[in-house]
């Protein structure tokens, strides 16, 4: 009997792998075209992404150096008007110049300048002579001197005979200054007269360093830094007068005893080695990657030097922000995807379906025929073998006849052999020996009667026999047939089965 294998190995079914093929057939596209965004337009999104982050930093840093530029050519126009040189002349003789100074100052002030808070003014020494202010601000040392001597020394050199100096922050007013000098130069008497000092309020630049704050995406900012290092306007409190790097003893003691930052005799460090790397850099703008202090995240940045003052500008912006576009841009295709996805499947299992069913009725039609040839094949086969034993048997019985036979015909034999000897025998004897071999030879006849019609029987038997074999062969070679049919019949169900995935 033969032995097959079971289907145990099971494939999809025919509905999802059309479901399958549909999907792919609409995705593929679409992931091709995700492919080629991120090679191609990726990069380019990200150069534009850097280019607008330039630009900006461009506009931005320009706006504060006109700004500077206006307010120092301004300053020193107003304080070199011939009044302003007269009252210089001979401060101590000249009272009603004093006046108009003031009054011209206070009215200018007002109407145009009024980021200039306070205007001091000095002689060639540093003594102070007069200010006036329309806030009602007065002149405040810085540390020991009206004029630090670090300022005064950098005003001599200066061939502009102007000075910008370092930022201030006064506490109380929550409010930062610098303050730009003027040398006062007569064209009369051909030399310099005096210095004024007008104090700045930085609040323009301040509110053009704000509005960096999501400009460039969530979480950009900017923020300006001195030569010195310090973060002198900066949007996060916590890094506003902090150093990126440890300033030097002399700078510390420097700020020990001015307090430029208000109470505070020392300058943190927040320590920022990118930072500082630009700080020693000559040739800008660059981009370079960063991760500030107190950030958790890189940051994608861009430097720009001004010219009129030793500071440079700090445009940052979160990369997150800068790869929005492309991110975006591969959401809204897996979102294109997903929302194809999900009908397509739908289809493809219905259509599957309705394909896949009267495949599966007929492969269940096949199964049962599969069985029922299989029921038949084993009961031929058991028919096959029981006609083959009953033969068996026949012709174990027939050789046994054949044998009586035999042995019958030998005893006819020695009766006729043994008859004859009697007749041989004397004449006294020989009515009754004839009377004995009559009844000898009678019964030798019979034997031998029923020896031939034995034989005749006999032969009969054995062509029943051999037709019977040969019904037994023809049984067990149709069971085999039919057994064979019925493997081939199997394979064809498996194959269907792993078509549909059943």
């Amino acid at each position: 009997m033969s032995q097959r294998k079971a289907f145990t190995r099971r494939s999809l079914r025919l509905s999802v792998r059309i479901s399958f093929f549909l999907i792919l057939a609409a995705i593929l596209p679409l992931f091709i075209a995700l492919a080629f965004s991120e090679v191609q337009t990726r990069t380019t999104l990200i150069n534009q992404a850097n280019r607008t982050l330039e630009a900006d930093a461009q506009t931005h840093s320009q706006l504060i150096e006109n700004y500077l530029t206006a307010k120092l050519l301004e300053v020193r126009t107003l304080d070199n008007t011939p009044i302003v040189q007269q009252y210089f002349a001979d401060p101590v003789h000249n009272q009603a110049a004093l006046e108009v100074v003031v009054q011209n100052g206070l009215a200018i002030n007002k109407s145009n300048d009024p980021d200039i808070v306070l205007v001091t003014h000095f002689d060639l020494r540093g003594r102070y002579l007069f200010h006036y202010s329309v806030y009602g601000l007065k002149p405040q040392p810085h540390g020991k001197d009206l004029i630090p001597p670090a300022d005064m020394q950098q005003l001599a050199k200066s061939k502009s005979l102007q000075y910008v100096s370092d930022v201030y922050y006064d506490p109380l007013t929550q409010q930062s200054t610098i303050e730009l000098y003027t040398t006062v130069y007569s064209t009369l008497l051909k030399k310099p007269v005096g210095i004024i000092r007008s104090t700045l309020s930085l609040e323009y630049i301040w509110n053009i360093v704000n509005t960096e704050k999501g400009a460039n995406g969530d979480g950009s900012y900017a923020f300006i830094l001195d030569e010195n290092g310090v973060r002198i306007v900066d949007p996060d409190p916590q890094s506003l007068f902090t150093s990126v790097a440890p300033l030097n003893s002399q700078l510390q003691q420097r700020i020990k005893d001015e307090h430029p930052y208000g109470t505070e005799s020392n300058v943190p460090v927040l320590a920022d080695e990118s930072l500082k790397g630009v700080l020693n850099l000559n040739k800008g703008p660059a981009t370079f990657s960063v991760t500030p202090a107190g950030k958790h995240e890189v940051f994608q940045a861009i430097w720009r030097r001004f010219s009129k003052v030793p500071w440079t500008y700090v445009v940052l912006t979160p990369q997150n922000s800068i790869y929005y576009v492309a991110n975006q841009q591969l959401y809204i295709t897996l979102v294109v995807a997903l929302l194809v996805l999900i009908p397509l499947g739908v289809i493809g299992w219905l259509v599957g379906s309705s394909i896949s069913y009267p495949i599966s009725r007929s492969v269940e039609s096949l199964r049962r025929s599969s069985s029922a040839l299989n029921r038949l094949s084993e009961n031929e086969k058991k028919i096959a073998s029981e006609q083959i034993w009953m033969m068996d048997s026949s012709e174990t019985g027939l050789k046994s006849i054949q044998y009586y036979t035999d042995a019958s015909k030998k005893a006819v034999y020695q009766l006729n052999m043994l008859g004859n000897d009697l007749l041989a025998r004397p004449e006294r004897e020989k009515l009754t020996i004839l009377k004995g071999v009559s009844q000898m030879l009678d019964i030798g006849r019979y034997f031998e009667q029923a020896i031939i019609h034995q034989y005749e029987r006999n032969r009969k038997v054995a062509v029943a026999m051999k037709v019977t074999s040969e019904v037994a062969k023809q049984i067990e070679t149709g069971a085999k047939s039919v057994d064979d049919a019925t493997t081939v019949l199997d394979q064809v169900v498996n194959q269907l089965r792993r078509i549909i995935g059943s």
